[in-house]
């Protein structure tokens, strides 16, 4: 299958049950506005998709490039690949939301009655109702604004470590500086659910928890970890994007699920899901772009600009949504391999450079190495592979396990919480 219909085929198979998802929406504003958001997407797929050979040009003219590991022996593998291009969709991505947060002012329902209707009955045109029922109100502006500055953040921080090549130890700190935006103007609850078996076990036992500081402690865990978890599930064409546009994609069907269930009538509940499904549909399409140019074999590298400013992303809607738990499940993979890779990471045995496999160059097969990380694993249970093979066997791994955790998450409703 070649690079366009590798695309393609994910592209169906992320968008096709979103779509189908999108059409159960009841609630008229809550429709347009999402509807609105996903043209703002659409441009921003044609966006990036003309800009990352602008930037890939610039990259190479200024050094900032590398060979491809994977392929180390064959003549692919002395080509010199652009680094960095994750900078091509973070800035689009960032550009898309904040044009969004200007059409949020308005009533988008409204301006379409007024443009299919005409005139009010006032005679005003119906142009005062635009301002009214979708304005944005002081506090999703102030989440909103912390938002796109932690995202910012934390994609200059990426494209920084590209650039300087940061320690280790100190990229873990890099996702705390970022989130101190987010952490400042957070106002939601800071009680957590106490699960209902727990509950059970004595009456004086709380529904909710209040933690207070603590929360916000557990706001900084989770962007640490979302942030470096697919940093770490890497070196492989297509994987970090690829897994990236399949956990938004999850994440967006859980949002429209929701909002077209008992959620969308409950303004804060529906204004969290809302929040993050303008997150992840330019997330999706601007990731959508940058995986054609990434995929087997790839014209470009991602770099740690694209996976801190996409682990960011999915960070920040699933504590702005309100949904931190559920996210989890969507991450099982990321989860699994962080936890598989604790002895190397913490260097409780030896870690190289780049725990990556071993490439045969004249099978042309990738195989097994003795690092501890999910992409190894992968090859010691499915045996030696193509680099494209290997990035499907894992995509596949991380779709089933999204599909698992949607399933898990409302087979639980009312017995765990």
């Amino acid at each position: 299958m070649g690079r366009t219909r590798s695309v393609a085929a994910l592209s169906l198979l992320a968008g096709v049950p979103n779509l189908l998802a999108f059409t159960q929406l009841r609630e008229w504003q809550t429709l347009f506005t999402v509807g609105a958001s996903a043209m703002v997407s659409a441009f921003g797929f044609y966006a990036t998709f003309r800009l990352i050979p602008v930037i890939q040009r610039l990259t190479v003219a200024k050094g900032l490039w590398g060979k491809d590991i994977n392929k180390k022996g064959t003549e692919a593998g002395e080509k010199k690949i652009p680094e960095s291009l994750g900078l091509a969709p973070g800035v689009v991505f960032l550009v898309c939301i904040v044009l969004f947060q200007q059409l949020h002012y308005f009533d988008i329902a409204a301006a379409v009655r007024w443009a299919v209707g005409g005139a009010g009955s006032d005679g005003s045109g119906g142009r005062a109702d635009l301002y009214s029922a979708g304005s944005a109100t002081d506090a999703w502006m102030v989440d909103y604004n912390a938002a796109l500055a932690t995202i910012c953040f934390m994609l200059f921080l990426g494209f920084a470590d590209d650039v300087l090549d940061i320690p280790w130890r100190v990229k873990l700190l890099l996702p705390s500086l970022a989130s101190l935006p987010l952490l400042i103007a957070y106002s939601g609850a800071t009680a957590m659910g106490v699960p209902k078996p727990i509950q059970a076990l004595a009456d004086w036992v709380p529904g909710y928890v209040e933690l207070g500081p603590l929360y916000k402690l557990y706001m900084v865990a989770l962007t640490v970890f979302a942030t470096n978890a697919i940093n770490i599930l890497a070196g492989v064409n297509g994987l970090e994007v690829g897994q990236t546009i399949i956990i938004a994609a999850a994440v967006l069907l859980h949002n429209l699920v929701e909002l077209s269930g008992h959620a969308g009538k409950e303004p804060g509940v529906r204004d969290g899901h809302l929040f993050s499904a303008y997150l992840m549909l330019p997330l999706a399409t601007t990731s959508l772009a940058l995986l054609h140019f990434n995929w087997f074999p790839s014209r470009v590298f991602v770099g740690d600009t694209y996976t801190y400013f996409a682990g960011m992303t999915i960070a920040v809607a699933g504590i702005l949504g309100h949904f931190s738990e559920t996210l989890l499940l969507f991450l099982g993979p990321q989860v699994f391999n962080f936890v598989y890779s604790i002895p190397q990471l913490f260097k409780f045995v030896h870690c190289p450079r780049h725990r990556l496999p071993t490439f045969d160059p004249a099978t042309r097969l990738l195989h097994a190495t003795p690092n501890w990380n999910l992409v190894n694993l992968t090859l010691h249970v499915g045996g030696p592979c193509t680099e494209e093979q290997l990035c499907r066997r894992i995509l596949w791994l991380q779709g089933t396990s999204c599909v698992a955790g949607f399933a898990l998450r409302h087979a639980l409703v009312g017995v765990w919480k």
